[in-house]
């Protein structure tokens, strides 16, 4: 099991707080389902909060919600959160860190383990008690290697595409084959007069001036990526003090259309780098969008954690820079 580290924060002038996050591996298969533990000694009278998931990064997800379990020790008790995770990028992956919360219990309702502590709702933090009631410990970020399906002594026993040899071969009924071929041949002889006629009509109607066509594959994609920023702005999570979530939807928004910019440019890249391809390959001023982005990155998988006013600026640089795009695309 691998030991990311342990946090220690005071909560009263008698009692310290820890949590310690570690992984079920430190290696995994490409797909595999794996865990992220959390464990934090609670004192007795106490309401913790915790999300539900954790937070999204490339190439890595939350497999389903947080499971908890209990056990007493001391006057308190030790918690373990529980997340199952599941990685798709090949290599080494990072697990972002996560923030628990914990204050005096007093009037807060919710699922009770010992001595009288209970698990608050993860959505009303700010509402059951006030955050500065309560003491943030962090859980650190941490990261797991994503081992590939195909090893190094499949390829070094001879792993590689079949012949055409082996897929045609010469256990095969040949009447059978000798049947198929020819009722293929009877088909597409049927078939060449229809699809002739088929290609003249829709030649005339690509030739004709009134002909109807479908809507731009790039406009769609474009004003796609609009609509989802506009529709993350509204949810209203930089106000709700989930502006790393904020971060997270807005760049995957930013990088799904990028990426749709050029076929090169796949999700095999961090976003840093495929800032750097995107410098390369649109004309025109980026800074902004490559600045909100680093931002991104650092909320994402550090500590930062800006105020509303500089997450709606960030995100009005991104949106602003697809707005703009149209007219700088390769």
């Amino acid at each position: 099991m691998l030991v990311a580290g342990t946090t220690t924060v005071s909560l009263t002038a008698q009692t310290s707080l820890e949590a310690t996050g570690s992984l079920s591996a430190d290696t995994v298969g490409q797909g595999d389902v794996f865990e992220l533990y959390v464990e934090i000694g609670v004192p007795s009278g106490s309401v913790v909060y915790f999300p539900d998931t954790v937070p999204s990064a490339f190439g890595l997800e939350s497999f389903r919600a947080v499971d908890w379990e209990s056990e007493a020790f001391g006057d308190g008790g030790i918690l373990t959160l529980i997340y199952p995770l599941i990685a798709f990028q090949i290599g080494l992956v990072p697990v972002p860190g996560l923030d628990v919360f914990i204050g005096p219990a007093t009037g807060i309702e919710g699922p009770s383990f010992h001595t009288g502590s209970v698990i608050g709702e993860w959505n009303g933090v700010a509402a059951d008690s006030g955050l500065a009631a309560l003491e943030r410990v962090p859980v650190a970020r941490q990261a797991v290697w994503i081992a590939s399906p195909i090893q190094l002594g499949d390829i070094s026993a001879g792993l590689e595409p079949r012949l055409p040899s082996d897929v045609l071969g010469a256990n095969r009924d040949w009447l059978s084959l000798v049947l198929i071929v020819s009722l293929s041949t009877v088909l597409l002889v049927a078939m060449t007069p229809m699809v002739r006629k088929l290609l003249t009509e829709q030649g005339s109607k690509e030739a004709s001036p009134d002909a109807s066509l479908g809507p731009d594959p790039a406009l769609v994609r474009w004003q796609a990526a609009l609509d989802e920023l506009d529709r993350i702005f509204s949810l209203g999570l930089h106000l709700n003090e989930e502006v790393e979530e904020f971060y997270g939807r807005s760049s995957r928004a930013v990088r799904t259309y990028v990426e749709g910019l050029d076929v090169a440019w796949g999700p095999s890249f961090t976003s840093s780098e495929l800032m750097l391809q995107l410098g390369r390959g649109v004309n025109g001023s980026s800074l902004n969008l490559y600045g909100s982005m680093d931002v991104a990155e650092v909320v994402k998988f550090g500590r930062l954690r800006p105020d509303a006013d500089s997450a709606e600026s960030d995100w009005r640089a991104l949106r602003n820079w697809v707005e703009k795009s149209r007219s700088r695309e390769p």
